[in-house]
């Protein structure tokens, strides 16, 4: 499903990463959460070296400025959008699994996984 998305302004922590760096990005989520920020949570992949094997920039943040922390831009445009199974705790790694062995024509431009307050989670992926 594709849906049409407006420019986001994230505000948390970033850092460069790859997924063979699970590790790294367990950190970034324990440093944010420590933050203690109210609202809907995004993870926002950017800055691709390649695709999902390569470097990218992860920054997970909300769109309420927190001082002293970085931030990043969600550009507008048209993301195909994958719904993520809430209640499963490994819910959002077997989403990117199917989504690495999909066909789907990524972009490999912004990515990103939206936290909704009310429980639910997708994955907005740039497409060709």
């Amino acid at each position: 499903m594709k849906t049409a998305v407006t420019e986001k302004h994230i505000y948390g922590k970033k850092i460069r990463t790859n997924n063979q760096n699970p590790g790294a990005i367990s950190r970034l989520w324990e440093e944010f959460l420590q933050l203690k920020a109210k609202g809907t949570v995004y993870g926002v992949y950017s800055n691709y070296a390649s695709d999902f094997t390569g470097d990218y920039d992860l920054h997970i943040g909300i769109e309420e400025t927190i001082p002293g922390e970085s931030r990043l831009v969600i550009p507008a445009g048209s993301y195909h959008v994958v719904e993520v199974d809430h209640r499963d705790p490994n819910g959002v790694f077997h989403a990117w699994t199917d989504i690495w062995n999909s066909d789907i024509k990524r972009a490999y431009q912004t990515d990103f996984e939206c936290y909704g307050e009310d429980g639910t989670i997708r994955i907005f992926l740039s497409v060709e």
